[in-house]
């Protein structure tokens, strides 16, 4: 670390959890919403998201090394595969749950189904959606350090593996002491962004806890 390597280490895991979180959540949300446009088709693929959902995403780490390279492609699209699926998952619950009555009372006065799709169902997912960037965020560097685990030349993840192979327990802790502060950094992040987005649920969270 004496040779400056640590913010270099820090910016690369930043950029490559980031990159992977907005791709990821944004693939995958869009994806759960199109689900809603035909139950056909989600009762199709349901039992893939399922049986996908199950398998312990960390496991295909290996493969995606294997396609993308060791370089930062790779990172990225581990990052992607964490958080595409809940993105997916939290967006198509969130578009199945919206009020099915408000839905049929526009049907009833002739409103088409983007109409609906536009007036109902993207507000009623938001709050969802952006409550999931809370878990994605995490999810995404899970996914970029554990691809600089098995091959990289730069990040925490290579800082920590390095460190650790040499015994240099110091090394070990800075590394997940600065994994720990980014993860917190980037979770007030996503904090500020559902209050500037949605500020009508922090008043009404205030208005619950005064009751």
């Amino acid at each position: 670390m004496a040779d400056g390597s640590l913010p270099v280490d820090t910016w690369y895991t930043v950029i490559e959890a980031i990159i992977g979180f907005l791709i990821g959540t944004l693939l995958g949300s869009l994806a759960g919403l199109g689900l809603w446009y035909s139950a056909f088709v989600a009762r199709l693929v349901e039992p893939f998201i399922v049986a996908i959902n199950s398998v312990p995403k960390i496991a295909l780490a290996p493969i995606v090394i294997l396609w993308f390279g060791t370089g930062f492609v790779s990172k990225v699209a581990l990052a992607v595969s964490l958080t595409a699926l809940v993105a997916l998952i939290a967006a198509y619950q969130a578009a199945r749950d919206a009020d099915p009555d408000l839905q049929a009372l526009l049907a009833s006065m002739g409103a088409s189904k983007n109409r609906i799709f536009k007036s109902v169902i993207v507000p009623s997912t938001l709050p969802a959606i952006i409550g999931m960037f809370r878990i994605n965020i995490g999810f995404a560097l899970v996914g970029a350090v554990v691809g600089e685990f098995i091959s990289s030349q730069r990040g925490l993840g290579h800082l920590i593996y390095s460190a650790s192979s040499l015994y240099d327990l110091n090394t070990v802790w800075v590394g997940l002491f600065v994994l720990m502060f980014v993860g917190f950094l980037l979770y007030h992040v996503i904090d500020f962004a559902e209050r500037r987005i949605l500020p009508w649920r922090q008043i009404t969270t205030a208005g619950q806890v005064q009751v």
